[in-house]
Formats: structure tokens, C-alpha cells, sequence
């Protein structure tokens, strides 16, 4: 009995820990999922951010070379005051510095990680420090009094043939960043194809387990059910075994059991009733439960009938 016990939980036991693996599979390609869709939108504010600092960089650059044509005089050169135009560079020069701070606030969390290449590391260097030149040599001409007055340095900010340039540390840190995105999102579909295949495994070993435990003895009994006289041949005690082989382990099994049983009980009393109706003595029905009601109806059967035949032989006789 606890032998069958034991074997009755072993099923129940796989069940679920099939299903506990295949919700565990489902979170992992939940939080992939969360995680691929973080990177993107974090990917997409960052190349915002840094195309509004390029975008204001570029007016800083135009408003200067605007300021370098125009007219030392109070004169309009191309519809522009230099007074107008000193005031514009100084305005879009505070949101280039707003800009800035924001977007190495948000290169900030990237920096932190252990594994960030050190390519990325070299370009946030060379964009804050051509930044902070271009920032100072701006800030430099903007503190004078004279705003029609801007000498060669501020002149040539932007074009200055030097080593390294703005223009040049943007576009080294533009592609940095994509290439980290790019190995981001690499890294992320990886674990994302590992938890789809754990959760294809699971689903699988789940379906096996239902085919095993449900479907086919189901459709074991419902084939045995449907044809009475497939059991003939496995009634017994050395047969019962045989038959109950294909559902060991599975809910039919005490099912089935109890239907070989009655079947045995069955034939049983189909043979006490034969040899009484043939004439002969049966033996009574042995008893399945200190109280069997059909094995006492049978011994009390019995003796009606020995007395009825009996009370006939006497009536012969006289």
C-alpha cells in the first residue's frame, strides 16, 4: 500500500515541477522581453539627447561664423544684428551646457557597469574635454563688452585645425554608443533564445507528462471499456498484473483494480449460479470483508436449496 502510495505521488510530484519550470522559463522570457524593450527606449533617449547637443553645438558653430561676417558697425549683415546674434549664441550656448550635463547624466548609469567597453570611456573623455574648450573659448568672448568685437580664437572655434575637434569626439561617441546598444541587445536575445528553448523543453516534457498520465490511459480504459471481452483473457490474479501494467502510476490504476475485481467477484457468481442451476452443491462464495453480504446471501442459498430438495426427495418417497 505505501509502495502504491509512493508511486501514486511520483506523477503528482513531476507535475508540478514541470510546471513550476515552465513558469520559471515564462518569467525569464518575461523580464528578456522587459529588459530588450528597456534597452531600446534607454538607446532612443540617449541618441536624442545627443542629437539636441549636436543640433545646439551646430547653432553655436553658424551664429559664430555669422558674427565673423557680419559688420563691425551697427549694421545689419544678411538681416542679423550682431547684438541680436551675440544674444541668440549666448542662449543656445546655456542649452548646449543643459544639454551636455543631461547627456552625461545619462551616460552616467552606463559608465558605472563593469563590463562597459573602454572605447566608450575614451569618447565621453574626448567629447567633455573638446566641450569644455569650446564652452571656455564662447564663454570667454561672451563676458567682453563689445559684442561686434571676436577675436581669431573664438573666430575658429569650431574649425581650427588641431589634433582632435568636436565634431570628431561626437561622432566617436555617437558610434560607441551603438556599438554598446548593439552588444546589449546581443546579450539580451541570448537569454532570450536560452529561455525560449528552457520553456520549449518544458513544454514539451508537459505534454509528455499529460499523454502519459491522462491521454493514454484514458484511452486504455475507454478501449477496454468498449470491448468487455478484451478482458477476459487477464482475469485473474497472474493476469490482473500484466493488465494493470500500463496504468502504473496513474490515477486509473485503483480504477482499474477495482473493475478487475468486480469482474473476477462476477464470474465468480455466475458460477455459483450455474452449478446450482445444474443441480450440483457450489461451495459459498468466499468472502472479500469480514462482512460480505454476497458471500452470506450465497451460504444462505445453499442451504434453501439443500432444504428444498430435501422436502422434494421426502414427497417422492411417500
Amino acid at each position: 500500500m505505501a509502495s502504491d502510495e509512493q508511486h501514486g505521488r511520483l506523477p503528482t510530484a513531476g507535475f508540478w515541477l514541470i510546471g513550476l519550470s515552465l513558469l520559471v522559463g515564462l518569467w525569464r522570457v518575461w523580464q528578456t522581453e522587459r529588459d530588450c524593450q528597456q534597452t531600446l527606449a534607454h538607446q532612443a533617449h540617449l541618441l536624442q539627447q545627443l542629437a539636441r547637443f549636436q543640433m545646439e553645438v551646430a547653432s553655436c558653430d553658424r551664429l559664430v561664423s555669422a558674427l565673423g561676417a557680419s559688420q563691425p558697425q551697427a549694421v545689419r549683415v544678411g538681416g542679423a544684428h550682431p547684438a541680436t546674434l551675440h544674444q541668440q549664441l549666448r542662449d543656445h550656448l546655456n542649452r548646449a551646457g543643459r544639454d551636455f550635463r543631461a547627456l552625461r547624466a545619462s551616460l552616467k548609469s552606463i559608465l558605472q557597469h563593469t563590463d562597459t567597453p573602454q572605447s566608450l570611456h575614451w569618447a565621453v573623455v574626448r567629447v567633455e574635454a573638446e566641450w569644455q574648450q569650446v564652452y571656455s573659448s564662447l564663454q570667454e568672448y561672451l563676458g567682453r563688452d563689445n559684442p561686434s568685437e571676436i577675436n581669431l580664437e573664438s573666430l575658429h572655434t569650431f574649425n581650427l585645425q588641431r589634433q582632435d575637434s568636436l565634431y570628431d569626439a561626437l561622432e566617436s561617441l555617437h558610434q560607441a554608443v551603438a556599438r554598446q546598444h548593439r552588444e546589449q541587445l546581443r546579450a539580451v536575445s541570448h537569454q532570450r533564445g536560452w529561455s525560449l528553448g528552457f520553456c520549449s523543453f518544458a513544454s514539451i516534457l508537459l505534454m509528455g507528462w499529460i499523454w502519459y498520465f491522462a491521454i493514454r490511459p484514458a484511452q486504455v480504459m475507454s478501449r477496454w471499456l468498449s470491448q468487455p471481452e478484451s478482458l477476459s483473457p487477464f482475469v485473474g490474479e497472474d493476469r490482473g498484473e500484466e493488465l494493470l501494467r500500463p496504468l502504473r502510476g496513474t490515477h486509473y490504476e485503483p480504477l482499474m483494480r477495482t473493475l478487475l475485481h468486480q469482474r473476477q467477484r462476477l464470474r465468480e457468481v455466475e458460477r455459483f449460479v450455474r452449478d446450482l442451476a445444474m443441480g450440483r452443491t457450489p461451495a459459498p462464495l468466499s468472502p472479500q470483508e469480514p462482512n460480505d453480504p454476497l458471500a452470506r446471501s450465497s451460504f444462505w442459498l445453499i442451504r434453501r436449496v439443500e432444504e428444498y430438495r430435501r422436502a422434494h426427495n421426502d414427497r417422492e418417497a411417500v
